[in-house]
């Protein structure tokens, strides 16, 4: 690789950081909007859940798009999204033109993500997980940034001012990316969408694996706010919780990539999901908020090691040309669990309590890891685990 088919590397990494901001600041201000306008537990859900929907849709009839030489323009347009939800989210005043707004930046992150992680593979195909390490560790630290974003604004200047400072990041991220030269993954041929990618086993072990360390994503973005409110915790301590958790995968991600490329992805993946397992159970039994902010330190070091390698599982089952298609299944089907998971937090915990709640989180991780480990553990994989792309 050249230096000019690089040079829009850092921009890139900025720009993911400014869409994870716009996307998550509203995870910090979900029970203040609920006190402030008066809706019931479940909107918490219609609110959390329709981002993952429509960002489902968008990863699985937009990604492939990246495939056919239109990368560049997919992360302009979801950066642009994500600055127009932001704007209407600002302006909304009920719960239907919240759910209207999050709608918006959940299709921005559908549009923008898929495509920069096929960049990521397309720069060094022989370092593909740690491209990939590094670009979810900037993701990620986005994300948490945006809740803290909105937890130290909201007291001095009210519940707007968080949504617009999180547009202005948006924006940022696209007039730093809009004159960069960035490489373009492979033109693969035509091939509608992307769910028959999940012929390849080693497609459907790493998608299995990505859904298994993502499926208590759904229901802490519903209601981890409104449960640590509940246990007395302020907006502060709440953004605390989200940056506990990410600080730590932003300075581990790229080991647990260099990691995964020495150990094998797939175990080292599946590894992880099961440490995160008693975690995500142990949420449901705490109530002091700063026992919270340490479990969440300790998942995000086990999710910045899994997370990448779960990534690079997929990546390294996807045909020539079809990058971007697979490491968009890959989110879709994220999206798609944490859209069901987000639609349902609201309503278990109001009439089954947290303890239930993170129980049912806890198992899905388990099922999902379990799946991932049944396409992955066959015969060839045994000695190398991934090492195989072929398998």
């Amino acid at each position: 690789m050249t230096r000019r088919q690089i040079a829009g590397w850092y921009p890139l990494l900025v720009a993911t950081a400014s869409i994870g901001v716009a996307n998550s600041v509203i995870f910090s201000l979900l029970s203040d909007l609920q006190d402030e306008y008066g809706f019931a537990n479940y909107g918490l859900g219609l609110i959390a859940g329709t981002g993952f929907l429509v960002g489902f849709v968008g990863q699985i009839f937009v990604a492939p798009l990246a495939d056919r030489g239109h990368s560049k323009a997919l992360l302009i347009g979801g950066l642009a999204l994500a600055v127009l939800g932001s704007v209407f989210f600002a302006l909304a005043s009920s719960l239907v033109a919240f759910v209207m707004a999050r709608a918006i930046v959940g299709l921005s992150n559908s549009l923008f993500l898929p495509a920069s992680r096929a960049i990521a593979v397309t720069i060094e195909p022989d370092r593909v997980t740690h491209r990939l390490s590094v670009l979810g560790g900037v993701e990620l630290a986005g994300f948490v940034t945006g809740p803290v974003l909105g937890g130290v604004l909201v007291g001095p200047f009210g519940l707007r001012v968080p949504f617009l400072a999180a547009g202005a990041f948006a924006l940022a991220g696209g007039l730093m990316l809009l004159p960069r030269s960035l490489p373009q993954p492979p033109i693969g041929p035509s091939s509608g969408l992307a769910f028959d990618l999940l012929r390849i086993r080693r497609i459907r072990a790493g998608v299995a694996l990505s859904v298994a360390l993502f499926v208590p994503v759904g229901f802490y973005d519903a209601i981890l706010d409104r449960y640590m409110t509940d246990r007395g915790a302020s907006n502060a301590m709440i953004g605390l919780a989200f940056l506990a958790f990410g600080v730590p995968f932003a300075i581990v991600a790229a080991f647990g990539g260099r990691l995964a490329d020495r150990r094998g992805a797939l175990r080292v993946g599946l590894i992880m999901s099961v440490l995160v397992v008693p975690i995500t159970v142990g949420y449901g039994f705490v109530t002091v908020p700063l026992v919270i902010v340490a479990m969440s330190a300790v998942e995000g070091i086990l999710q910045a090691i899994g997370s990448p390698a779960s990534q690079a599982v997929v990546a390294s089952g996807a045909p020539h040309g079809r990058a971007a298609a697979a490491q968009g299944l890959a989110g879709s089907m994220n999206l798609l669990v944490g859209a069901f998971t987000g639609y349902a937090a609201g309503t278990i915990y109001e009439h089954f309590g947290s303890e239930i709640l993170f129980g049912i989180a806890g198992a899905g991780v388990v099922l999902f890891a379990m799946l991932a480990a049944s396409q992955g553990l066959r015969k060839a994989d045994r000695i190398g685990w991934v090492n195989d792309p072929t398998s």
